[in-house]
């Protein structure tokens, strides 16, 4: 992403934290983090005491305790273990899954839902998605930087999605990102009132942020 559209995002993003309810917080279905299951690999790669068939017992302990601690001390230093570094990590995979529904759900959408089958039609929907996964990470201790970087992997795909439409003016490029902002911070906001609220709330969200695609681009 520019410099110029990572810039902007920040501030929109911290703007849309603000807003949570205290219900989203007693969330009772944490996400476990995808990270945590290649750091839990590492330790037991280090920690595992089985050698392969192939290697002699010798060979299967030639990794002393000292060289563990090393290694592992200078895995923490380079930031391997920083929350930061975990979610960055993290947000691929998850995002990945958000940004796989509009095409795994195709028909649906297009056919059932009759939404155009465009770039705007994927950005609501994948919208939606990020939007559901924010709610659950926001019950998690290290919640907001997760989410940070989940929008940002969001708003990465987004302007790579753009130049494969054949925009490569980064002034007009720069535009788009900032209007797509303006989207997503509304959605989230409508969409957090709905939960919080009830389902005629909700259903308007949903309406005037997905659904109403269809009906303008029927006119």
């Amino acid at each position: 992403m520019s410099a110029i559209a990572r810039k902007s995002l920040v501030p929109a993003i911290k703007h849309t934290w603000s807003i949570q309810r205290p219900l989203l917080a007693q969330c009772k279905a944490p996400v476990q983090s995808a990270a945590l299951k290649s750091t839990s690999l590492i330790h037991t790669r280090w920690n595992s005491s089985t050698s392969a068939p192939t290697e002699s017992k010798e060979q299967g302990s030639k990794y002393s305790a000292t060289t563990k601690k090393i290694v592992l001390g200078l895995a923490k230093a380079m930031g391997y273990y920083s929350t930061g570094s975990t979610a960055i990590k993290a947000s691929h995979s998850l995002y990945n899954t958000c940004a796989q529904q509009m095409e795994l759900n195709k028909d649906f959408y297009i056919k059932e839902c009759n939404l155009p089958d465009n770039f705007q039609s994927w950005f609501s929907v994948t919208q939606l998605h990020v939007w559901m996964l924010m709610v659950h990470l926001r019950a998690e201790g290290q919640g907001k930087l997760y989410i940070q970087e989940l929008v940002n992997r969001f708003f990465e795909d987004a302007e790579a999605r753009i130049r494969d439409h054949g925009i490569s003016q980064q002034k007009v490029i720069n535009s788009y990102i900032k209007d797509l902002l303006a989207q997503f911070h509304g959605g989230v906001v409508a969409y957090d009132e709905g939960m919080c609220k009830d389902d005629p709330v909700l259903a308007a969200a949903l309406w005037r942020n997905l659904f109403a695609i269809s009906s303008n681009n029927a006119t």
